[in-house]
């Protein structure tokens, strides 16, 4: 049986997507990447480069590619020339766009979805609030979300078989994408959570997020919670919302930028308290708190609460 995997973006830290993506690129060994930018020096050595074959805007200049919402109209067409013509099975890995790869009528498209495409959808219209653009700018965004959303419509019933990350994710499939919840299964990625242990030690006085800073995730809400209690917070993680975050934070608010794989267990395994004010499709670094015997006040909404 030939094997494909298809994945949204490796041109970015990785996230929980693309830890995901290493797991398959385990389980398969001799599938190859199709991706739609590639960046070796943010992928690191975690998937052998010679499995990766972005598409036809990797030879785009730098400063293009370092700024895909510029690339918003073209991404649709570069996906759809991926030749999956030789495959069995095709597993896309989707958070918002490899989905919608052409298959043939004997291969199985399989989509492991993180969610549907959330500026176009449930993250509308809050994602042009947060642009700070002007009216035209704006104007022209209004017109190519929507011709985008009707693409994410019908480029989903390329889908064969839907397998989503949570139920809170494959509800939003079933209301966007109109897919009956029965054709839904669902499947948690997967958390290493032997490399998070409880310290023998007392905690520390301090709460802790990590997470990536994105207008999203609320982060805000931590910091002025603990602005206002007088409490320490430590935020761990980096992101385009950094610096609004900072001018928000008051004295006992420290930002670390992102930590390593040793110090981000160190500080789930310390913190008082883990907080995840976000609603999330999942969550992982939640799990992660959990396996660490450190407690989560979190926002009771989401995949956090299955």
């Amino acid at each position: 049986m030939k094997v494909a995997i298809v994945h949204d973006w490796l041109n970015t830290k990785f996230g929980g997507a693309e830890n995901v993506l290493v797991e398959l690129a385990e389980l398969f060994p001799e599938a190859p990447i199709y991706t739609i930018l590639y960046d070796p020096a943010t992928a690191g050595a975690a998937i052998a480069p010679g499995r990766i074959h972005p598409s036809r805007l990797q030879h785009l200049p730098a400063f293009l590619r370092q700024r895909p919402r510029y690339l918003l109209p073209f991404i649709p067409r570069s996906i759809e020339r991926f030749d999956l013509s030789g495959y069995d099975v095709v597993i896309s890995s989707s958070s918002a766009w490899v989905k919608g790869v052409i298959t043939g009528p004997q291969t199985l498209n399989i989509c492991y979805c993180y969610s549907p495409m959330r500026f176009a959808w449930d993250y509308w219209p809050r994602y042009v609030q947060e642009q700070q653009v002007g009216p035209l700018r704006r104007a022209a965004i209004h017109v190519l979300t929507s011709r985008l959303r009707v693409w994410d419509y019908f480029s989903a019933a390329r889908v064969d078989r839907w397998v989503a990350i949570s139920h809170h994710v494959a509800s939003r499939i079933h209301k966007y994408y109109r897919q009956p919840m029965k054709a839904i299964s669902v499947i948690y990625p997967g958390a290493d959570i032997a490399a998070f242990k409880p310290q023998p030690t007392e905690k520390e006085d301090y709460f802790l997020v990590l997470s990536s800073l994105a207008p999203y995730k609320k982060i805000d809400l931590a910091i002025a919670a603990c602005n206002r209690l007088g409490k320490r917070l430590i935020v761990a993680g980096d992101g385009a919302d950094r610096g609004r975050l900072e001018r928000l934070a008051g004295d006992t608010i420290e930002f670390t930028g992102r930590v390593s794989d040793s110090r981000r267990a160190e500080l789930l395994a310390r913190a008082t308290a883990f907080i995840f004010p976000g609603e999330e499709d999942f969550g992982i670094a939640p799990v992660e708190a959990m396996a660490s015997g450190t407690p989560v006040i979190a926002y009771n909404r989401g995949g956090l609460t299955e």
